[in-house]
């Protein structure tokens, strides 16, 4: 059974700036292919900027509550460590260094049995494969959209999870990359709804994950649906949290009906489950 992580809210008083300045973290560290989400509470007259594992964190403000929102991410293969989260104001040029700590997690081993023409690859598949990641990787490079989301992410598939995220593969005995999402049981034909608000920014069919559909959520946020049967939705479509984008498949590299669902924030691969839990902090 797939265990949530329970995060516990702690309170930051920066001591560099003025009394009315907190930021709230949902953790004070985090795992490899991990999250935590902020909340940086509002200063009149200055607006904040943070940085994390050298980029930017795009923040999400909410001039209801008087806060601005985000969540850090640390990449599956991020290198555990201690690393600086540096927090900012404009005009003021304030800043300051709070020290957050990533884990080492091992996620397991998986292996598959595939059949040889999916796994060793002809020619003609390989370039397949490599002109379709290039297609894939143009789309975090675009990523500069602000948070089109107000609301806490939700599962597309309210499922078992029978792919755990991280595992790392072996497929026909050698060694692969590891998961980099979750897989979903579903009945082929089951309806596979949007995380969060968001855009369509690519539909298709590719040679590993088979029908996709990858959604820009703004703030660096994406989320992908592979392996689906039918595809609902177009590109640049708006679509709205719970939508049906498509249904669960077996099409690409397969075994059978399922959902494989992947999050990146700030180009970070992370674990969409414990996302999820995460995100429920924006409802606070």
């Amino acid at each position: 059974m797939y265990k949530f992580f329970i995060f516990i809210m702690l309170t930051i008083n920066v001591p560099a700036f003025a009394n009315d300045l907190q930021m709230t973290l949902s953790s004070q560290e985090l795992y490899q292919g991990g999250v935590i989400h902020l909340k940086i509470h509002e200063k009149e007259g200055e607006k904040p900027a943070l940085r994390w594992l050298d980029k930017e964190v795009h923040l999400l403000y909410r001039p209801d509550k008087k806060i601005y929102e985000g969540f850090i991410a640390a990449d599956l293969a991020q290198k555990p460590g201690t690393y600086d989260l540096i927090l900012s104001l404009t005009p003021s040029g304030e800043t300051t260094h709070k020290k957050l700590k990533i884990n080492a997690k091992d996620y397991g081993v998986r292996k598959l049995t595939l059949p040889a023409g999916q796994v060793n690859l002809s020619q003609e598949n390989l370039e397949r494969v490599n002109n379709e990641k290039r297609v894939i990787d143009r789309l975090w490079e675009k990523a500069e959209t602000p948070a089109a989301f107000k609301t806490p992410f939700i599962m597309p598939l309210e499922s078992e999870v029978i792919g755990p995220f991280g595992r790392k593969s072996i497929i026909n005995d050698q060694p692969r990359s590891p998961h980099t999402g979750v897989d979903l049981r579903g009945k082929k034909g089951t309806p596979v709804k949007a995380a969060n608000d968001g855009r369509i920014v690519f539909t298709g069919d590719h040679f590993f994950t088979g029908n996709s559909v990858i959604i820009d959520h703004g703030g660096e946020i994406f989320s992908m649906y592979f392996h689906l049967d039918k595809i609902n939705v177009n590109n640049n479509a708006i679509i709205t949290r719970g939508e049906v984008l498509g249904t669960v498949g077996s099409t690409g590299r397969s075994t059978g009906p399922h959902l494989h669902w992947g999050m990146r924030i700030n180009g970070m691969r992370v674990d969409p489950v414990s996302f999820v839990k995460v995100s429920s902090h924006m409802e606070e």
